[in-house]
């Protein structure tokens, strides 16, 4: 599964993008904009990246080693190969059941723990549609589609995406 359609060879491209107001811009970093909400997982406070394009929840093997519940061991994952948003192999190792509190509820929900994943979790379209989380970019706000009153901020900006309580 991937959030990603670029092939992973033009990653770390360059490109230079002509306007027609301007003199030339040069763009160093990929077009790839993050998403991100405050949440709870398996009662620890932090933030989740939301990704409409990953048809599934990923954790994180490292972060794992943190939040995880040690009486419970992950079951193997024996599937296909899973991409991650940067487009390569996430490798995935196994399945878990983590308690998931995000836009005012807690639900029990199956997350991939992965190897080589540089975000700590990745909220997927798996948990979204399951629960119904409505995302507004443009005013930078999430709710539930049962709840629409209920407003809960979400943002672009990774410069906290590290943080953890514990």
């Amino acid at each position: 599964m991937s959030s990603s359609t670029l092939p992973s060879s033009s990653n770390n491209m360059k490109c230079d993008v002509i306007s027609p107001c301007s003199n030339q811009i040069n763009i160093d970093s990929p077009t790839t904009s993050y998403l991100i909400a405050e949440a709870k997982v398996n009662g620890i406070r932090g933030l989740v990246l939301l990704d409409t394009g990953s048809g599934l929840t990923i954790i994180s093997f490292q972060h794992w080693s943190i939040i995880g519940d040690k009486s419970s061991p992950p079951i193997p994952y024996t599937g296909p190969d899973i991409h991650g948003p940067e487009g390569s192999s996430i490798c995935p190792v196994g399945w878990v059941t983590v308690d998931i509190a995000i836009a005012g509820i807690i639900i029990q929900h199956k997350a991939i723990l992965a190897k080589n994943f540089k975000h700590l979790i990745l909220i997927g379209n798996d948990l979204m549609k399951n629960i119904g989380i409505v995302l507004d970019i443009q005013v930078n706000k999430m709710w539930l589609r049962t709840k629409p009153n209920l407003q809960y901020d979400i943002s672009s900006d990774l410069s906290n995406a590290g943080r953890l309580d514990v």
